[in-house]
């Protein structure tokens, strides 16, 4: 499950670089709010490295989900279905890595080492 995680955090990263609308990226309106949107990216690039390494203990999963979770109800909240349903491919990217990447960090506690 921590690859599938990190592969998570990947595609919600490259989705901050596609367009969320036609023509503007996520990465394009740091030049309006910086610091909300280079924490998005943390919060997609903590996982991905967490999910990288060769062992994975209890409080970097929790890390994990703490980061997929900001994203999901704290950042982007309801949102996140219209970021899927009427966005564009950076939108869905980003949507669905949320919603998948804290389903699969849950479940990481599930599995043994």
């Amino acid at each position: 499950m921590k690859r599938a995680f990190a592969i998570f955090g990947l595609v919600g990263l490259v989705g901050c670089f596609l367009p969320l609308v036609p023509g503007i990226s996520l990465f394009d309106v740091r030049a309006f709010d910086a610091m909300s949107v280079y924490l998005v990216m943390a919060a997609f690039a903590v996982p991905m490295l967490l999910g990288l390494s060769a062992k994975l203990p209890a409080a970097a999963k929790a890390g994990a989900v703490g980061c997929f979770a900001y994203l999901l109800f704290y950042k982007f909240g309801f949102d996140t279905f219209d970021l899927v349903i009427h966005g564009s491919i950076g939108a869905k990217a980003i949507g669905i890595a949320a919603v998948g990447g804290l389903v699969s960090s849950l479940a990481s506690f599930a599995e043994t080492d």
